[in-house]
C-alpha cells in the first residue's frame, strides 16, 4: 500500500512540472515586442451619408500662395496639373492612436510626395485625426470624417518651420483638402499653430465640416473656414481654392464672385 501511494505521488508531482512548463512556454509564446506605431485598417466601417449638394457653376481658378484682395479678378484656367482623384477606401486605419479613412490617409501620401519636407503628414505631424469629438475646440468639424489637423513644427522640437507652411499649404491642397494655417491663439484662446484640413468630397464629413467648404465662410468662397468675426468672414490668407474635375463632379465649384475688369 504504501509503495502505491509513493507511485502515485511521484505522478502527480511529474504531471505538476509538466503543467508549469506549458504554461511558461506558453506565456513565452504569447510575448510580442511594443507597438510604436501602427498603420493598419479596422475592422469596422461606417456608413455613407450625404453626397454634397451641388454649387453654382461658376468659373475655376488657379491658386496662388499670395494673400487675396478683395478686389482682385478671377481669371478662369485649366486645373492643375497634379491634381489626382482619391480612392473610395472608407476603411478605417489607425495612425498612432488616431483615426482616419484610407481615402484620408492616401491624400496625405500624396500632399507628402508634393511637399517632399521634413514635417511627417502620415505620421508625427497628425495631432487630431478624424471621428473624434474634442468639444467646441473645432466646432464639430472632426466628429465625422476627413478632419485631420497637423503639426508644422519640427518633431521632437517648439520649432515653427515657417517656410514649409506656404509649400506645405499648396501640397495639401492639390492632393483634395480644404487647408488653413491656425495661427496661435486664432481658434481660441490658447490654441496653439498647426494645419487644419478637411478633405474634399469625403462621404462621411461632419456637417461642420461641410461648412468649411462651401458654407458662408467656407474654402470655396475664398474664405478661411472660422466662423464670421461681427457678420463677416475672414479670407483665406494663402490664396483662392485649387478646383479638380473630380471636385467639380463630386459637386464643387469656385464661388467666389467674379469681379469685372475695368474697361481701359
Amino acid at each position: 500500500m504504501k509503495r502505491t501511494i509513493h507511485h502515485q505521488s511521484f505522478q502527480g508531482h511529474v504531471v505538476a512540472i509538466v503543467l508549469i512548463l506549458a504554461m511558461l512556454l506558453g506565456g513565452c509564446a504569447q510575448t510580442t515586442p511594443a507597438v510604436i506605431r501602427t498603420l493598419g485598417k479596422a475592422t469596422i466601417t461606417l456608413m455613407p451619408t450625404q453626397t454634397p449638394v451641388p454649387a453654382t457653376p461658376t468659373v475655376t481658378f488657379t491658386p496662388t500662395l499670395s494673400p487675396p484682395t478683395e478686389t482682385a479678378t478671377i481669371t478662369p484656367t485649366s486645373e492643375p496639373t497634379e491634381c489626382r482623384k482619391p480612392p473610395d477606401d472608407y476603411e478605417l486605419v489607425n495612425i498612432d492612436g488616431y483615426w482616419l479613412n484610407a481615402r484620408t490617409v492616401a491624400m496625405l501620401e500624396y500632399a507628402q510626395l508634393l511637399y517632399g519636407g521634413e514635417i511627417d503628414l502620415t505620421g508625427s505631424a497628425i495631432t487630431q485625426g478624424s471621428f473624434h469629438d474634442n468639444g467646441a475646440a473645432s466646432f464639430g468639424t472632426h466628429l465625422g470624417g476627413g478632419a485631420v489637423d497637423l503639426s508644422v513644427m519640427r518633431t521632437g522640437t517648439w520649432i515653427v518651420l515657417y517656410d514649409d507652411i506656404p509649400v506645405l499649404l499648396q501640397a495639401l491642397r492639390l492632393a483634395g483638402f480644404a487647408a488653413w494655417l491656425r495661427e496661435v491663439d486664432e481658434v481660441f484662446p490658447g490654441s496653439g499653430i498647426h494645419i487644419h484640413a478637411i478633405a474634399i468630397g469625403d462621404r462621411d464629413l461632419s456637417e461642420a465640416a461641410r461648412a468649411q467648404l462651401d458654407g458662408e465662410a467656407g474654402y470655396f468662397r475664398g474664405f478661411s473656414g472660422l466662423p464670421p468675426v461681427n457678420n463677416k468672414p475672414t479670407l483665406d490668407r494663402y490664396g483662392g481654392p485649387v478646383l479638380c474635375q473630380w471636385m467639380r463632379d463630386a459637386g464643387y465649384e469656385d464661388l467666389r464672385p467674379v469681379l469685372s475688369t475695368p474697361a481701359p
